[in-house]
């Protein structure tokens, strides 16, 4: 299978790209962007570091037509980051104006199997929308959310001392301030977990000022490694058919009973994208804060026209 990448010259683009390929689980890389030097020059390095571990090979996409025989592409092209960005409704009016012409030439040149998945945020919002345009089954759109579950075990980790790997633990709805971490649920070495008000909101703490603590470093990009990881896991799962359960932005939330939006939600990945929908138990009260959600982020597909 072939991956292709929309924003290769990008740290989040570029990483995933190379974590990809680290994964040897696919022929050809290809990479596109508007900076076709940093393009370019990643692909010539990728080419070399990949020799001694895995058979990928890397090329530079010119033209949308070069990813005509592309089975996964990903679309990590955004504005650039900045420190004024405060939330992910700014990024919605930076991002949303260049969705349109991508979708348009990749209808044009893409197979309508291609699954498609999205980085830029606010990616529920996106996800729905490159659904809404490219008209392909639902299910070959996702939307990158597993990093609002990394970040919840890593400040479990931090908070309470225990291992981050046997840590089980879910964040559903919107990637970002809208994020619903699921303590009910969570475990620990397959046990029920249960953490104190002061821990959990000590945790809440921490993952509400993570993106708060990126910005004012001030570096203009988003993050690379993490989503990197998580993405590499996406590719992988759907080339491989492994149905691995991961949490996705999908627009599969009919069974929720929300018909015009995304969010994220836990999904079995395999060949050609969302093979079901795992649908988490929720009390009463966290069905009426999804339901929330899922209003905020069909408010703001609205405000982008859509």
């Amino acid at each position: 299978m072939k991956f292709g990448v929309i924003g290769g010259a990008g740290r989040l683009g570029a990483t995933t790209a190379f974590c990809v390929g680290l994964r040897d689980c696919v022929e050809e890389i290809k990479l596109m962007d508007v900076k076709e030097n940093f393009a370019a020059a990643n692909v010539m390095d990728m080419n070399q570091a990949f020799l001694p571990v895995s058979r990928t090979k890397v090329s530079l996409a010119k033209e949308y037509s070069d990813f005509s025989d592309c089975d996964i592409i990903l679309s990590a092209a955004a504005k650039p980051f900045s420190k004024e960005i405060k939330d992910r409704a700014q990024e919605l009016q930076m991002n949303v104006e260049i969705i349109a012409p991508i979708c348009e030439q990749l209808k044009k040149h893409c197979k309508p199997t291609t699954v498609v998945i999205v980085s830029a945020n606010p990616v529920d919002v996106f996800v729905y929308i490159y659904q809404k345009l490219l008209g392909w089954d639902k299910k070959q759109f996702l939307g990158l959310a597993g990093n609002d579950t990394i970040r919840l075990k890593w400040a479990t980790e931090m908070i309470t001392g225990k291992e981050y790997a046997n840590i089980g633990a879910l964040c559903i709805g919107e990637h970002g301030g809208g994020a619903l971490r699921l303590y009910e649920s969570m475990t620990y070495g397959g046990v029920p977990l249960e953490l104190t008000q002061e821990e959990q909101s000590q945790i809440e703490r921490e993952c509400g000022e993570w993106f708060r603590h990126w910005t004012d470093l001030e570096t203009g990009t988003t993050t690379g490694y993490t989503s990197g990881v998580t993405m590499s896991m996406m590719v992988e799962a759907i080339v491989k058919d492994r149905d691995l359960i991961l949490p996705c932005s999908t627009p599969l939330c009919e069974h929720l009973g929300y018909s015009s939006c995304a969010m994220g939600l836990p999904v079995k990945l395999g060949s050609g994208g969302v093979k079901e929908v795992i649908i988490p138990q929720l009390t009463p009260e966290r069905r009426l804060e999804l339901d929330k959600v899922a209003e905020k982020i069909s408010g703001m597909i609205a405000s982008a026209n859509y």
